[in-house]
């Protein structure tokens, strides 16, 4: 066996042994127009830290929003603590999408997609 094929057969049983990236809690909470949503978010597992990170909550106006732990490490944000809050605008069912990538993660990413009910 060469050295090369060594090499990719080790990066593949490394990269198999990573744990996938989970976010605590997994569902989000309901919402009411007009009162105070906050609920802190824990991302774990994966091969470090993220640090490509991106999201879009729908709709826009929705008046929720993301805010990051202000810690410093390889980016200006720490992204694997975030609190989502806001006061609701209107009801409806609210989306946020988030996908990012990993510090040594070699390919690896996420996806997740949380739906928060608003009732009046």
């Amino acid at each position: 066996m060469n050295n090369l094929t060594f090499f990719f057969i080790c990066v593949l049983f490394i990269s198999g042994c990573v744990k996938k990236v989970s976010f605590q809690p997994n569902e989000l909470p309901d919402g009411r127009v007009g009162e105070m949503y906050y609920v802190p978010v824990n991302v774990s597992g994966g091969s470090g830290p993220i640090v490509d990170f991106h999201y879009e909550v729908h709709p826009y106006n929705s008046g929720l929003k993301l805010k990051f732990d202000t810690e410093k490490f390889y980016t200006k944000y720490l992204y694997n603590k975030f609190v989502i809050e806001g006061k609701p605008q209107f009801p409806g069912e609210f989306c946020l999408k988030m996908k990012g990538g990993l510090v040594g993660g070699a390919g690896q990413g996420f996806e997740k997609i949380y739906k928060i009910k608003v009732a009046n």
